[in-house]
C-alpha cells in the first residue's frame, strides 16, 4: 500500500510538471509573437536601407509621389504593406505571358499606365497603425480603407508550429476585396514579416508568393 502511495504521488507530479511545461511552451510562442522590429527612421528609409530587396518598389514609388510622400513624411502615421521584388516579377510575367499570347509587345514598371499604377499602389497603404495586437480581436478580419478609400481586409492568422495550434508565426491575411462583400471574389495574400515599427509608422512584408496588384494587371492591361 505503502508504495502504491508513492507511485500515485509521483504520477502526479509528472502530470503536473508536464502541464507546467506545456504552459511555458504557450507563454513562449505568445510573448515571441508581440516582438516588434523598431527601425529607427522613417518608412521610407527602412525600405532604402534593405539592399536591393526593395529596388522595385522604390522605382513604384517614385512614379507614386503621394504614397512616398506619406512614408517620407516624419508627421504622419502610415501602415504600408510592403513588396519584394520577386512580387513585381510575377506581376509582370504574368500580365507579358498574355500579352505574348496576344501578339503584343511587354510592359515594364516604367511603361505601367499612371491610373493603374497609381491605383494598385494605393492598395497597400492605410492611414493609421495597424498592428497584430489590433487586429487579433477581428475574428473575422477588419475592413479597412486604403488612401484612395478603396475597402481591402486585414485579419490576423498564426500559424501551428512545433505540435501546438495557434504557435507559429503570426501573420497578417491582407484581402483585396474586389468592391463585394462575398468573400468568394476576393484575393487575398498573407505576409512573411509583421510589425516592422518606424518613426512614422507601421511596416508589414508580403509572402514572396504575392502578385503586385492582386493579379490584376494581367487582366488591366490585357484588354
Amino acid at each position: 500500500m505503502k508504495n502504491k502511495h508513492i507511485f500515485l504521488g509521483l504520477s502526479l507530479i509528472v502530470m503536473l510538471l508536464a502541464v507546467a511545461s506545456c504552459k511555458k511552451g504557450n507563454t513562449y510562442y505568445e510573448d515571441f509573437q508581440v516582438k516588434y522590429t523598431e527601425f529607427d527612421g522613417t518608412s521610407l528609409e527602412f525600405l532604402e536601407s534593405q539592399g536591393s530587396t526593395y529596388d522595385s518598389l522604390l522605382l513604384v514609388l517614385d512614379r507614386v509621389p503621394s504614397v512616398r510622400a506619406k512614408l517620407k513624411d516624419p508627421n504622419t502615421k502610415t501602415t504600408f504593406f510592403a513588396m519584394t521584388n520577386s512580387s513585381f516579377t510575377n506581376a509582370l510575367e504574368a500580365m507579358n505571358g498574355v500579352r505574348r499570347a496576344g501578339n503584343r509587345s511587354p510592359l515594364y514598371l516604367e511603361e505601367i499606365p499612371q491610373l493603374v499604377l497609381d491605383s494598385l499602389t494605393y492598395h497597400y497603404a492605410f492611414e493609421g497603425q495597424y498592428d497584430t495586437p489590433y487586429l487579433r480581436d477581428f475574428i473575422e478580419g477588419k475592413v479597412i480603407k486604403a488612401i484612395d478609400n478603396y475597402d481591402m481586409t486585414l485579419k490576423y492568422k498564426v500559424t501551428s508550429a512545433s505540435g501546438i495550434i495557434g504557435g507559429g508565426q503570426q501573420q497578417i491575411i491582407l484581402s483585396d476585396m474586389n468592391k463585394s462583400i462575398f468573400q468568394r471574389y476576393w484575393q487575398e495574400s498573407a505576409t512573411s514579416v509583421v510589425n516592422i515599427r518606424t518613426r512614422n509608422g507601421m511596416l508589414h512584408v508580403l509572402a514572396p508568393s504575392h502578385n503586385f496588384g492582386f493579379s490584376k494587371l494581367a487582366k488591366l492591361l490585357n484588354k
